[in-house]
């Protein structure tokens, strides 16, 4: 069976491969078609794309994954199929990577404040200088020995409501939507089973096109569930791993959690793909 992850992260965003990592790593796991879906950043898909022209049959969908708010609660937004160079689209990533960047000062701020010594200069050093995301703070508080997992960064210190939060940049789902509509992509519901809004009002008030139905933390009832909402909104059914990085304990790689090739074929061809 051929299968694809569309679900990856590099060091673009919050990954700890490269772009081109990530294709050798798809290739030894004999997986020949994936997305870079790098958070609210594309700065990664053109060496991806690259990379992937070393390797017979390997192909790369050109990805994001969006943060956005629908009444004050989280809704990741998978865009795929997009105009990557897109001018709006360059502008709107790069409007959100400097807010990024002036929010995680703001977050050291605070953290100083509460004792725990950190700085900007090794947050950049573990981020690569690139989007800068709340889990590479978590990961120097790791390394400095205040903490132990990246969940207790965020149940303790720089999750929602506690002591070193800074709010996101407000994204809207519906400005999320439209400009990769705008980009001539798909959007696709990340994760719906992390959702804390209610998944059947958001289907029924904005132009989703597709559901991740499959993903790393859905067991198999919630992937036969999401089929079931797939097929009765008429929606495209993607599938991916959501890798970040190696983690022996959760077994997460490259194709862990994919979706077979075949139940995509309506969408690949649409797309030339």
């Amino acid at each position: 069976m051929k299968i694809a992850d569309l679900h990856i992260h590099t060091t673009e965003s919050d990954g700890k491969l490269t772009p081109s990592q990530v294709i050798d790593e798809a290739i030894k796991n004999d997986v020949k078609l994936i997305s870079i879906t790098d958070h609210d950043t594309v700065a990664g898909i053109e060496e991806a794309i690259n990379r992937s022209k070393l390797y017979d049959n390997m192909k790369v969908i050109p990805g994001i994954e969006f943060s956005s708010i629908y009444k004050d609660k989280e809704v990741h937004l998978l865009g795929y199929f997009i105009d990557y160079k897109n001018i709006k689209l360059i502008n709107l990533t790069n409007q959100i990577k400097t807010y990024r960047f002036e929010r995680a000062k703001k977050i050291i701020r605070k953290l100083n404040n509460l004792d725990i010594d950190i700085t900007m200069k090794e947050i950049l050093e573990e981020s690569k200088g690139e989007n800068i995301g709340r889990p590479h703070i978590a990961r120097v508080m790791i390394e400095k020995g205040y903490i132990k997992t990246i969940n207790e960064a965020f149940d303790n210190y720089i999750g929602k409501n506690q002591k070193a939060f800074v709010e996101r940049y407000k994204l809207t789902i519906d400005e999320a939507i439209d400009i990769i509509h705008e980009c001539n992509g798909i959007a696709v519901l990340a994760h719906p089973i992390l959702l804390k809004a209610p998944l059947n009002e958001l289907l029924d008030n904005f132009n989703i096109d597709g559901i991740e139905v499959y993903h790393s933390k859905h067991e198999k009832n919630n992937s036969k569930s999401y089929r079931k909402i797939a097929k009765k909104y008429n929606l495209y059914i993607t599938g991916g791993s959501d890798f970040h990085h190696f983690n022996n304990s959760s077994g997460i790689t490259i194709g862990s959690s994919s979706i077979d090739i075949k139940s995509m074929e309506e969408l690949l061809s649409k797309y030339n793909c």
